[in-house]
């Protein structure tokens, strides 16, 4: 919802002039309308692209959604019911969702890092009616186990794996019941998406299940529309620009910044399909010349190394970027390097999904000065809560919230200084959890605000700092809260080190360290070398944290973490 503000002159005798403002609320347009409109006006112009595979033009994807909705209507579907979406993602992933919502149906998207038994337990807890998956991972599910299911796509060929009743007739008959329709083909007049109200349930997104069994997340039409009618104010999306699409799209982040939102403004979306490796990231990225690159940390590290990595990693190139203020015309030709490797048209790079280590955060934003900024959100706010420019980004921040649709507030003495729960309230905030009534009471106050279970600090100007989370947060021995991630970002960036938790074991600090195997690999470090190694590091880290968060040990593992399928560690197997 938009306020707008609008001053009436009231003339009295004598010329006399009172001036009063009325507020006047203004519905956002929802975003199935967006898209619906975006389909006419660009009809013969390119929508998606699966990279270096196929292109079609909104006009044909139109179509392509049409043919969707006549065989679901065929099948017997009805507004509410729910279409389950289980794979890679890809130009029929999200045609197959838009499908879903502009039809009324609801789209239950599950990462493809679960294991066959999760996904299929969470197909039918969804009460799910159609599974649109890849033939490689239905393979070891049992159909018999999701007894709601009228049938099973292949969402890549397009094959039917599974059904039951007569949908198998009705499926085989899907493209002579769309020439039934429209023996001319389509035309943009024929595009009419449901008119759905703004509270209707509209997708299931479930969590990672770090906790126990995962959660599924209830979005409604106005937390998709609040997130793409506050996008283009904030990130440069234009009608007409090309979007590299690399996130996964059963993530929120990837859904709403990489498929959603560019469809929807008119955008043409490549789907980059393959590994977002940086073999494959660089020539695309090069051929279609993005303005606008969303990419988790991991990414955009990777493309660091693969630009600008054999001239900052030299012996006088790390001096040069350690003294980067006496060396600008280093940082510069640098700086022109890493932009014309990721396209040459970036005008802002955004980064989210994890926290951003601090030399990557201190070198693209500090020393060779690109557009950079990081945002913050989650599925529970589909998923945008702030995000900053780079003109106006603070380091260590994850920008401003974004005040069109969202009220925030942090639950301490001090928001300023004393890091307190972020809670939030406002049109992008999920309804609850699917079949818990449990763990959605548990969600939000009474007052209801939303518990986002992160820790921060806010500024006068409205930009967020987090420091952690709730349920990792310990403990000192003087009573000091302490911020495991604060630490392990820290550590993370010292030599060696792949990733670390830092857990508290009899009241003292330890840091689980598992370290680079690549690193040690190409420098032959022997078992002996990497304990002194991490001796100096473990120092050298007891030097810059605060005294009361000091690591009194470390344990090395040799296996990386357990993670859940969306690549959180699972803390809890460690503590």
């Amino acid at each position: 919802m938009k306020t707008y503000i609008f001053r009436f002159a009231c003339l009295y005798l004598h010329r006399l002039e009172i001036f009063i403002d009325i507020e006047f609320e203004i519905d956002m347009e929802y975003f199935i309308k967006t898209f619906e409109n975006t389909v006419r006006r660009c009809w013969d112009k390119p929508a998606l692209d699966e990279y270096r595979t196929s292109s079609e033009t909104y006009g044909q994807v139109a179509a392509d959604i049409e043919a969707i909705h006549i065989y679901f209507e065929a099948a017997g579907l009805k507004p509410g019911d729910k279409i389950a979406i289980n794979a890679r993602s890809s130009a029929n992933w999200i045609k197959t969702f838009m499908a879903a919502v502009s039809g009324g149906y609801v789209a239950v998207e599950l990462f493809n890092g679960y294991t066959a038994r999760d996904a299929q337990a969470l197909v039918d807890h969804s009460d799910s009616r159609l599974l649109f998956t890849e033939k490689s991972m239905y393979k070891d599910m049992d159909f018999a186990a999701m007894p709601k299911l009228l049938g099973v796509i292949d969402l890549k060929s397009g094959e039917l794996l599974e059904s039951r009743g007569n949908f198998a007739t009705i499926y085989a008959q899907r493209d002579q019941l769309f020439v039934q329709k429209h023996p001319m083909g389509m035309v943009p007049a024929d595009v009419h998406y449901m008119d759905r109200p703004m509270d209707d349930l509209c997708a299931i997104m479930y969590t990672s299940g770090s906790t126990g069994f995962p959660k599924g997340v209830m979005l409604t039409v106005r937390n998709f529309s609040a997130n793409v009618d506050m996008i283009p104010t904030h990130c440069p999306y234009h009608e007409g620009d090309n979007y590299v699409s690399v996130l996964p799209y059963a993530h929120i982040f990837g859904l709403t910044f990489d498929a959603i939102a560019p469809l929807c403004l008119g955008m043409h979306l490549v789907v980059l399909f393959v590994p977002p490796v940086p073999s494959n990231l660089k020539p695309a990225l090069r051929e279609f010349r993005p303005k606008v690159f969303f990419a988790v940390p991991l990414i955009l590290r990777k493309m660091i190394d693969e630009t600008i990595g054999e001239f900052m990693n030299t012996k006088s190139g790390k001096a040069k970027l350690e003294n980067y203020e006496q060396n600008p015309d280093f940082c510069a030709a640098l700086q022109t390097i890493f932009m014309e490797g990721m396209g040459g048209g970036i005008e802002e790079f955004v980064t989210g999904g994890a926290a951003i280590p601090d030399k990557i955060e201190q070198l693209l934003a500090v020393k060779l000065k690109t557009p950079f900024a990081t945002g913050y959100g989650m599925t529970e706010c589909a998923p945008l809560i702030s995000v900053g420019k780079p003109d106006t980004y603070k380091l260590k921040s994850v920008g401003e919230y974004m005040r069109e649709h969202i009220e925030v507030r942090i639950d301490s003495v001090d928001s300023q200084n004393v890091a307190g729960e972020l809670l939030v309230k406002g049109d992008v905030v999920f309804t609850g959890y699917y079949k818990n009534d449990e763990a959605t009471k548990a969600a939000f106050t009474e007052d209801g605000w939303f518990h986002t279970g992160d820790l921060g600090t806010i500024d006068k100007d409205g930009t967020i700092f987090l420091v952690g989370r709730c349920k990792s947060m310990l403990l000192s021995s003087n009573g000091q809260n302490i911020y495991p991630e604060e630490i392990e970002v820290v550590l993370n960036n010292m030599p060696f080190v792949a990733e670390s938790l830092i857990v508290s074991r009899n009241e003292k600090l330890v840091a689980l360290v598992v370290p680079d195997q690549n690193e040690l690999g190409e420098a032959g470090t022997d078992a002996a070398s990497l304990t002194q190694i991490m001796d100096a590091n473990i120092a050298a880290l007891n030097k810059i944290v605060p005294a009361y968060s000091s690591v009194s040990s470390y344990e090395i593992h040799y296996e990386p973490f357990a993670k859940t399928p969306k690549g959180s560690i699972k803390r809890f197997l460690y503590i």
